[in-house]
């Protein structure tokens, strides 16, 4: 909204003969626009900086989930650093541990309680990935909308 040259006060497009605060007539004398432009910024990004941008896709973030998900590259893809670190570490532990409980106690044999536990890390992360894929309005770490 444009102001009264004399006071500085608001002026409605009724308002353009007299202002209704001091009784300045023609308040808007010399000004040129009653409208602030602001579509002018949007000119000045930069061709070379929106053909470059890409953002992240849920169905390559549903692939690195099926395929490598226990090593936090999905998470890493979506720009979330110290989350990916702390999944790694998680399915690390988990692989680790709970692999070793259940080698020594499955009557199997050794490498069965390992290939128990990472099964069942993939099945894991294979459901994150479907919970990716399907969720609506998901964002990635800078703040962008994933397509």
């Amino acid at each position: 909204m444009p102001s009264c040259r004399n006071c500085g006060g608001r002026i409605t497009r009724f308002d353009k003969d007299i202002c209704p605060i001091c009784g300045q007539k023609n308040p808007l004398q010399g000004v040129s626009s009653e409208t602030v432009e602001f579509t002018n910024d949007l000119n000045s990004l930069k061709a070379d900086e929106l053909k470059s941008f890409h953002p992240a896709t849920k169905f390559k973030a549903f692939v690195l989930f099926c395929l490598i998900g226990w090593t936090g590259a999905p998470i890493f893809y979506l720009n979330y650093v110290a989350q990916a670190f702390i999944w790694f570490a998680i399915h690390v532990i988990f692989i680790g541990g709970l692999g070793s409980v259940f080698a020594f106690l499955t009557p199997l044999g050794f490498i069965w309680g390992y290939i128990l536990v990472v099964g069942i890390a993939y099945l894991f992360n294979i459901f994150m990935g479907i919970m990716v894929f399907l969720k609506h309005n998901l964002k990635d770490g800078r703040g962008e909308f994933l397509r």
